[in-house]
């Protein structure tokens, strides 16, 4: 009886079958007029010139005209806060607006969530909550600490469940997520390699943070925001990332630096990788566009740590993309209540920036200015962070038998961050007022439009935990 009724569901089951075409379709090496034929939710084949004998109707083909056609974009890092902060953000508004920024998979990150995802139970129940509510695809990251560190047979089975790992060796600013030690960091090394895991790291020096915050709050004439600069050196992260890549080559671990803010830390990374050590390395587009004189004008609203840099460390990371030292772009979507931002002291104010939804207008913009390639920008958010994540089987490429994950892009339209056109929750962003000489048209996720920017976001929510 079971299996009658199984075939019977399956008989009731109709393939769906679309085309995209006359879009400019990015393979990889370059741009290509083709179609693109999708069965269900997979990228079926890609077909050059004309579709053929393949029937055509209104229903079953979209056109791509005037659009670049590229992989839907993968955020391996943000602060969605569901459960627990959903007033902060939550996946339902963070997943739409990553969605109306082009990107269809995101991995969520296991602090700023209430309580952190740092045991089993945790995970599960944030597993079981996050069911229904994202607009895109997610997977999410497991937190390693100096609080649960001891339980190596707990870390092993959440291992299973979850994208990567992930560290902070400074002080995350979340009271249920601690640091690690430098000792503390030997285990956690250990443990990811067991697992057979990526360890990311959160790197920057927790001694010299504390003794430099403690120096440069004694006078509190001298202007605050150049305080928590000084606060925070470029030193103490070239100090934190010598010492982690020392224990990745001993122990032979998989090894991820996240939001990497100077060219001379790259460098480090790039020897690093030279030498055989398994490292990659992403920077944030709040890096790549905003500087301190920045920070210094607007202040608390471009808080974030490791802080914003000189003009001159924001062009040295440019020189990083163009020669190929930096693997991944994320957006370090960290947002917040606006009050969080508006306190007396900076000192007080969260660090955190809201940006996801203007990541690659944002990548692409500055790419197409200082004439580099798109070739060279796009695998940032795609194929590379795919191909270090382990779902190269699923993401990153327009690829036969991949999900039909695609952005359509208009060159020749602009956007424009306003307040109106916010995606998430709390309505405020240094991105405001930008003008984007790009244009997300559509954003499909396995086989299906979720965004279009005539209608906006549709109200199904279809994503799935990877």
């Amino acid at each position: 009886m079971t299996k009658v009724l199984t075939d019977a569901v399956k008989e009731d089951k109709k393939t769906t079958e679309l085309l995209v075409k006359n879009g400019l379709v990015f393979t990889g090496d370059g741009f290509q007029e083709m179609t693109i034929r999708i069965v269900d939710d997979k990228i079926a084949e890609l077909i050059e010139g004309e579709a053929g004998p393949i029937l055509e109707t209104k229903e079953n083909m979209i056109d791509a005209s005037g659009c670049l056609v590229v992989p839907g974009f993968i955020d391996a890092h943000v602060h969605f806060n569901d459960p627990g902060r959903t007033e902060w953000e939550g996946i339902e508004t963070g997943s739409r607006a990553a969605a109306m920024g082009g990107t269809t998979t995101i991995f969520d990150m296991p602090l700023n969530c209430s309580p952190s995802t740092i045991n089993l139970e945790n995970l599960l129940n944030k597993k079981e909550y996050l069911t229904s509510l994202s607009h895109i695809d997610y997977a999410l990251w497991g937190g390693m600490t100096t609080t649960n560190l001891p339980n190596r047979q707990e870390l092993a089975q959440m291992s299973e469940g979850v994208i990567a790992w992930k560290s902070f060796m400074s002080e995350s600013g979340i009271d249920d997520f601690q640091h690690l030690s430098p000792e503390d960091l030997k285990q956690a090394m250990q443990a990811a390699k067991e697992h057979e895991k990526i360890l990311a790291l959160h790197a920057e020096w927790e001694q010299d943070i504390v003794k430099l915050s403690a120096i440069n709050k004694e006078h509190p004439w001298r202007n605050e925001r150049s305080a928590y600069l000084a606060s925070r050196p470029i030193s103490a992260e070239e100090k934190a990332v010598s010492y982690a890549l020392e224990l990745a080559a001993k122990y032979g671990t998989a090894l991820h630096f996240v939001h990497i803010s100077s060219p001379k830390v790259i460098g480090l990374i790039e020897e690093a990788k030279k030498s055989g050590v398994n490292v990659t390395v992403e920077t944030c587009p709040h890096y790549l566009i905003f500087d301190e004189e920045d920070f210094l004008r607007e202040g608390a609203i471009l808080k974030c740590a490791p802080p914003l840099r000189p003009r001159k460390e924001v062009e040295g990371l440019w020189e990083c993309i163009e020669s190929g030292m930096i693997d991944t772009i994320g957006s370090d979507h960290s947002p917040c209540l606006y009050s969080m931002k508006e306190t007396n002291s900076i000192w007080d104010a969260w660090g955190g920036i809201q940006g996801v939804q203007f990541t690659w207008l944002t990548m692409l913009d500055e790419a197409l200015k200082r004439k580099i390639p798109l070739k060279q920008i796009l695998p940032l958010g795609t194929s590379n962070v795919a191909d270090r994540f382990r779902i190269a089987g699923r993401k990153g490429r327009i690829s036969t038998g991949l999900d039909a994950d695609l952005v359509f892009i208009s060159l020749d339209e602009t956007t424009v961050a306003s307040k109106e056109s916010f995606g998430f929750r709390n309505v405020y962003s240094p991105y405001e007022g930008r003008v984007f000489s790009t244009r997300v048209k559509k954003t499909m996720l396995r086989g299906k439009v979720i965004y279009d920017d005539q209608n906006g976001v549709t109200n199904e929510k279809m994503g799935v935990c990877l």
